[in-house]
């Protein structure tokens, strides 16, 4: 009895529409706003990551701007620098 009165309600119609075009027919749908969401968090998570990482550069930047033997060992490293009458072998 009470559930074929709100059947008959037009609040319940009006607010079963509002819900359609809410679920289904806007530009910002329920569907659309749960994957900008979740797209936000990955990038959220995103972003700390790329934080981490350049705390981590800022760190080495120091290091070789201040350690001569940090700077040594970078240029030995990455660009095959060697000291006279030194033989480096390169393994891949």
């Amino acid at each position: 009895m009470n559930f074929i009165k709100v059947i008959k309600n037009k609040y319940f119609y009006s607010s079963l529409i509002l819900f359609l075009i809410l679920l289904v027919f806007e530009d910002t749908t329920l569907f659309k706003l749960y994957d900008m969401k979740k797209e936000l968090h990955y990038i959220e998570d995103q972003n700390e990551l790329k934080s981490l990482e350049i705390n981590q550069v800022k760190e080495k930047t120091l290091q070789l701007t201040t350690n001569k033997e940090a700077l040594e060992k970078f240029a030995r490293e990455h660009y095959l620098m060697k000291k006279k009458d030194e033989v480096i072998y390169v393994f891949d």
